[in-house]
């Protein structure tokens, strides 16, 4: 049995790992604690940044703003 954040590191861990071109992340830190939180998005951007890929973040997390220069606030 998997806890919410567990399940969305390996959601997040499955994505990265097949090269897509483009990475939508729909609330990927929601249910996570501070570190793992860090360790959610810099994985993304990292594997972003290996792959070429886009990335695009959907969040309310004001903890995920700082990792990104263009943002969009609505």
């Amino acid at each position: 049995m998997l806890s919410e954040g567990q399940l969305q590191r390996l959601g997040i861990a499955l994505a990265a790992i097949h090269h897509p071109k483009v990475i939508l992340a729909d609330e990927p830190t929601s249910s996570l604690d501070d570190l793992n939180c860090k360790k959610v998005i810099e994985l993304l951007l990292k594997q972003a940044q290996r792959t070429k890929a886009h990335l695009i973040v959907i969040t309310h997390d004001a903890r995920v703003k700082s990792y990104f220069q263009n943002t969009i606030s609505l």
